[in-house]
């Protein structure tokens, strides 16, 4: 083979590995992998996010005095025509149902029918249990099915009336400041502070265990607790100019106290904190006059919203100091009822009366509240996804999402069923809803993801021509002047031979 020959070989063989192998390996390493995502399924779940949610909870009814056959028909009725009466965005119902030997009392809603002398009902602290009382003129005039459908609509389902039969959207929260937003676990640090150095011991352990565990437990289907306790001391939140005030509330507090060192000590896992610091003002400061003390406490609490409690002691410590039960006790009660304040659950400290019956609603409530913030993280996915073509969508994104997917049937399967309603039903669909929720957020907040969001396809290109574009001017200009080499020489050769003729 001539020189020339060769020369031809290699372009052509060199221009080969460049288009059949280097062109697909280069596609092969800068194509971005976007994962299938079921967008029309989103969409429609975005445009109509109840249309397969219908809220049923089971109700059971018995009559301690007369036998009424058919009173729980005539009072699914009245409940139904109530509920038409104010359709919200989503659709939920009573299910008015005999009382059976079966039902579980304490975890089951059951209306009792009582005969009494004038018609009124109650809701027992501990259980939750309805009763209504009637006389014998309401039984004359067939009124105890409307006002049986009346309690349990407006009373015993009072949040849901509110909120699920309001023409507003149930993921957004009522006007509540003072509350945390909902999440399963939440942190509380307890906190003894003091404005000296003198040592000081706390029996907080045996305390907490005494008064505080069983709450942990009563609440833990629907909040998960961690908490901490510790000891600050040359630490009494500048209360000593406050001294020589006379009375002081939290807004005037807010202006002088600062908390945010308090709260950036340590470090929790949960994203949720609320707090409880019991403070002693430093020998420096003295007595604080702007404390309310009573003949019992020498302490006055601050409900700071969003944070938690602050217990402000009247009196610098002594020397030596230990706080026994009996002092700890009544502050570890009154945070106790104000913690369902900064949970959202009631509005003020004492309008918890049923907690059993509130609890249970607020596990309803957030429940549709996960669904739908679900519901819009995947819709914001697909936005995300849709604006940006060049971002990568990876595979764990993918299976995220159908898990999501399945979450959500699930809890739709759970709360719609007309014969599950007890405890572990709707903490069973609560856990659901928490774990659909997160994996929603998994989805959205792929690391991957927002990566190649700061990858576009401008750099890519700034990045690969300066080493492509000289590459494959090379490649080109030698293929070129290969043939046009090869051209010149049979060319040359035919004059040549001319000559010789």
């Amino acid at each position: 083979m001539s020189t020339l020959g060769l020369r031809k070989a290699v372009a052509i063989w060199f221009f080969a590995v460049y288009v059949f192998v280097g062109v697909p390996l280069w596609y092969k390493l800068t194509t971005i992998y976007r994962a299938p995502l079921p967008i029309e399924h989103i969409r429609s779940m975005h445009e109509n996010p109840h249309t397969d949610l219908h809220l049923v909870i089971p109700v059971y009814v018995r009559s301690d005095t007369y036998n009424f056959p058919d009173v729980h028909d005539a009072i699914q009725v009245q409940v139904n025509e109530l509920l038409k009466s104010k359709k919200g965005p989503l659709t939920w119902s009573l299910q008015v149902l005999p009382f059976e030997s079966w039902v579980n009392e304490e975890s089951d809603y059951v209306v009792t029918l009582a005969l009494d002398n004038f018609i009124g009902y109650t809701i027992p602290y501990d259980s939750k249990e309805t009763i209504v009382f009637f006389n014998d003129e309401s039984v004359v005039a067939n009124d105890i099915p409307f006002f049986v459908a009346q309690t349990l609509i407006e009373h015993t389902f009072g949040l849901e009336w509110q909120h699920f039969s309001e023409s507003k959207d149930v993921i957004k929260e009522t006007n509540n400041n003072m509350a945390i937003s909902y999440t399963p676990n939440v942190h509380l640090s307890i906190s003894l502070l003091t404005g000296d150095g003198r040592p000081v011991a706390w029996d907080i352990v045996p305390t907490l265990e005494e008064y505080f565990t069983p709450l942990r437990r009563f609440i833990s289907p629907l909040v998960n607790f961690t908490v901490d306790t510790g000891i600050v001391y040359y630490n009494d939140l500048k209360l000593g100019s406050l001294s020589g005030s006379d009375t002081a509330s939290w807004q005037d507090l807010s202006h002088t106290v600062d908390l945010s060192e308090l709260s950036s000590m340590n470090y929790y896992s949960e994203r949720t904190v609320l707090n409880l610091a019991i403070v002693f003002p430093g020998h420096s400061a003295g007595n604080l006059s702007f404390i309310n003390s009573t003949s019992k406490h020498d302490w006055q609490s601050f409900l700071v919203p969003q944070w938690g409690v602050l217990v402000i002691n009247k009196s610098p410590l002594p020397d030596s100091t230990r706080l026994t039960k009996d002092y700890l006790t009544p502050i570890i009660y009154k945070f106790s009822r104000e913690l369902f304040q900064l949970l959202g659950l009631a509005t003020q400290a004492a309008d918890l009366s049923t907690p059993y019956v509130t609890i249970d609603s607020f596990k309803r409530l957030m429940i549709i509240r996960n669904l739908d913030e679900s519901t819009e993280t995947l819709w914001s996915l697909v936005k995300l996804v849709e604006q940006f073509p060049q971002m990568a969508v990876p595979e764990e994104v993918l299976v995220n999402v159908r898990k999501a997917l399945d979450l959500r049937l699930q809890v739709a399967e759970l709360i719609n069923d007309p014969f599950k309603g007890g405890d572990a039903v709707w903490n069973q669909a609560l856990l659901l809803s928490n774990e659909l929720f997160r994996v929603c957020e998994d989805a959205f907040f792929h690391k991957e993801m927002v990566q190649q969001n700061f990858f576009p396809q401008e750099h890519k290109i700034a990045v690969y021509l300066p080493l492509l574009g000289p590459l494959t001017v090379i490649m080109l200009s030698g293929l070129v002047n290969a043939f046009k080499r090869k051209q010149k020489e049979e060319s040359s050769a035919e004059k040549d031979q001319d000559v010789k003729e």
